[in-house]
């Protein structure tokens, strides 16, 4: 439906937007990086991200859904072969590199009409939906005795991360008030005259898939951001994991008892602000992070790249701000300024990887690109793919992993070449890099391992083991491609 096609070309654009802007960029360039940074990306997302996933799955084989994967698996394939026909010659002429996109609009169709699909082919239409592709609506709840609208919103690079489901209750406390700890101010052995505080630990959901458990822990919930037209965002911590509650309260004196009784209940550790769309919302972060007791050496140390990033965004998107509710309709110019940032920080990537050669001989820019560029693009999908595992959605993960390979051929790579070879008059692409023409080799090779486990008897499942081999042979990749880049051995 819409939302999968959202998912297929917006959110593609945003996933694969690192590897775009680096092909891009290095086009114009000439820097061996880029295309090796996309050929590096499709196989660590295969290699790591599946295998995280399945180790991370808290109920293991892992179960996969047999419609999308077939259809991801199809067209991975296909867009393998494709790239491989079209850098046999070493060159991207017009006619391959316009056939590479139009295949990506193939590809968002097939995903638009994949129910349909299943449908007239007799399959299970509950198995032909993507997890994430599912539609997100709030929640009724009661927090604190307040009745409220509330949202769990996961934050991570791969997916869309509004929580799905009906709207139905949820059970958000386990008393009327929360749940009680220890008396907060009393110490063994001491007495105190002021009455006790009691924490509560935090709110109950009635639902398992919570992305921090069933518990979401006062401990855990370092701010509460009041925002326009009722809405109040809880934003939790804990580890990797970033989940945020929007919760909306229509009637302002419901809402300030609300926030009262957060502050009483989480003894007033939680930073409660309004939220500001300009650099003084950044320095005023910067400034609570250092001083709040809260915030150990390592998130304060985080605190200042940090402080650097908000002020750069926070001083050129401040009007196109979606997270202000006033501006949600502002989107488009949003996502444009986004991607912006985005081409920035690729060519800042790509300087840095010349600026090593340069210095550094040994080390090529096609291994730099195909290696550490390419896991530095990555990462972010792979720690997001961990925390689906753990949100007992390692399916959707997995589906995300190949959809994003296949959009990194059709839009990452193509695209790129399109707007390149129009400008220069159509004129054939050299890409003749070191290395490229085996890492094609290494994504057709581990996309037959994938297939081959998850066709292994109990059909379309995968295992620890099946998980732990797949992280071993990108640890095999690595080292056979370093020894090839230092000559220590014939590619």
């Amino acid at each position: 439906g819409e939302e999968a096609v959202a998912g297929a070309t917006i959110c593609a654009l945003g996933c694969n937007g690192p590897e775009l802007f680096t092909n891009l960029i290095s086009l114009y360039t000439g820097s061996d990086a880029g295309i090796g940074v996309v050929v590096g990306s499709e196989i660590f997302n295969l290699l790591i991200i599946v295998g995280a996933a399945t180790l991370a799955a808290p109920a293991l084989p892992l179960q996969i859904e047999k419609v999308p994967f077939a259809r991801d698996v199809a067209f991975y394939a296909l867009s393998i072969v494709m790239l491989y026909l079209a850098l046999l010659d070493k060159m991207i002429t017009w006619f391959e590199c316009t056939t590479l996109l139009g295949a990506a609009a193939v590809y968002v169709a097939v995903v638009y009409f994949t129910t349909d699909i299943a449908n007239c082919l007799g399959l299970n239409p509950a198995a032909a939906t993507d997890a994430a592709a599912a539609p997100s609506s709030k929640k009724k709840a009661k927090m604190h005795g307040v009745e409220v609208d509330v949202e769990e919103i996961v934050h991570s690079r791969m997916v869309d991360g509004h929580n799905a489901g009906a709207s139905t209750p949820w059970n958000m406390d386990i008393t009327t008030h929360g749940i009680y700890a220890e008396p907060a101010d009393e110490k063994e052995g001491t007495k105190s005259d002021k009455p006790p505080k009691r924490g509560s630990i935090g709110f109950e959901f009635a639902s398992p898939d919570a992305m921090l458990g069933t518990v979401l822990k006062y401990k855990d919930l370092r701010e509460v951001v009041i925002m326009e037209m009722g809405v109040i965002n809880l934003e939790f911590y804990h580890n990797f994991k970033h989940v945020t509650l929007k919760i909306t309260v229509p009637d302002s004196d419901k809402r300030d008892e609300l926030l009262r009784n957060i502050e009483h209940h989480s003894l007033g550790r939680p930073w409660i602000h309004g939220y500001d769309t300009t650099v003084k919302g950044a320095c005023e972060h910067l400034m609570h992070a250092m001083k709040s007791k809260e915030y150990g050496i390592g998130l304060k140390l985080s605190a200042i790249p940090e402080f650097i990033i908000d002020v750069l965004l926070k001083s050129t998107l401040f009007a196109v701000d979606v997270k202000d509710i006033k501006k949600e309709r502002r989107w488009p110019l949003c996502f444009l300024g986004a991607m912006f940032w985005l081409a920035v920080f690729s060519w800042m990537m790509l300087e840095i990887a010349n600026e090593i050669h340069y210095n550094i001989p040994a080390l090529p820019s096609s291994f730099l690109g195909i290696t550490v560029c390419a896991i530095g693009t990555s990462f972010p999908n792979a720690v997001a793919s961990i925390l689906m595992s753990q949100q007992n959605k390692p399916a959707a993960a997995i589906a995300n992993a190949l959809g994003s390979n296949v959009q990194n051929v059709f839009l990452a790579m193509a695209f790129p070449w399109v707007i390149y070879s129009y400008q220069t008059g159509y004129q054939p692409i050299n890409q003749k890099v070191a290395g490229i023409t085996e890492g094609v080799f290494w994504m057709m090779a581990t996309l037959i391992l994938v297939v081959f486990f998850v066709l292994l008897p109990n059909t379309c499942t995968l295992s620890k083991c099946n998980g732990l081999v797949l992280i071993m042979v990108y640890v095999v990749y690595l080292v056979l491609t370093s020894g090839e880049t230092f000559g220590l051995w014939p590619p």
